[in-house]
């Protein structure tokens, strides 16, 4: 009696111990997942061109993936976190995507597909300014290449009271302009100086780049400020006019 009453205990440990390994087995923390997603390319104005060899990465890590024709990517088995993604190819200015949240959901993180052009290879060659102290304030820029209407070019401009405006000292970024025509006339009206928060007598210098129709432009949280990777550095010197 005492060897059965033995046994049936051992028997009942060894099933609980069983049980309990099976229990830690299935339970395991899952601490890593797929990051993946895909990119749109296009050259510097609206047509999309191949959408292979695009590294992407997450910075600061040693991870990365180049996309397929299809231009999907995948980043394989990363670590929970939040990372900054970056987007490379050679004639494109580097994109970036930040604060991407990569938890466990139980499936890959999905980013969301950007669209993405070439650098610009329009040079801005003058700049002039007419306002004639009243409204419109007209911008006047030539391009190189002549822009057309059947050649359109893309420019952006960029607006500061500091003299040394450009693309990384501004305080105000135009949206992307289609420029059909050589010279192009820019014209800002009253309601849209008041827009961008300058008053009557206020010095404003303006400074205008070479854009992409799709300028990979992004805030940046650490300059605290958009940053343009596709502009032609190439551009006319500053003007400026005084707030009619």
């Amino acid at each position: 009696m005492k060897y059965t009453y033995f046994s049936l205990c051992l028997i009942l440990l060894i099933g609980f111990t069983s049980c309990s390994k099976d229990d830690n087995n299935n339970s395991e923390t899952v601490t890593k997942a797929n990051i993946i997603g895909s990119v749109n390319l296009f050259d510097e104005g609206v047509t999309q061109i191949d959408n292979s060899n695009m590294i992407v990465s997450i910075e600061g890590t040693g991870f990365s993936a180049t996309t397929d024709g299809s231009g999907d990517f995948k980043l394989t088995d990363v670590p929970f976190g939040t990372y900054t993604l970056v987007f490379e190819k050679a004639g494109y200015g580097t994109y970036k995507k930040f604060d991407i949240e990569h938890k466990n959901t139980g499936s890959s993180t999905v980013i969301n597909n950007p669209s993405l052009g070439l650098m610009s290879t329009t040079a801005i060659t003058n700049l002039t300014i007419n306002s004639n102290s009243s409204f419109p304030v007209i911008l006047t820029s030539i391009t190189n290449p002549e822009a057309s209407t059947v050649n359109p070019k893309y420019i952006r401009y960029f607006l500061s009271t500091d003299a040394s405006v450009s693309d990384e000292n501004y305080e105000n970024a135009i949206e992307t302009l289609q420029a059909n025509n050589t010279p192009n006339n820019f014209n800002l009206s009253q309601a849209a100086i008041d827009a961008l928060g300058y008053a009557s007598g206020t010095r404003v210098y303006a400074k205008c780049y070479g854009e992409s129709f799709w300028g990979n432009n992004y805030a940046d949280p650490n300059l605290a400020r958009d940053v343009f990777p596709n502009l032609n550095p190439t551009s006319a010197p500053a003007v400026s006019f005084v707030v009619p």
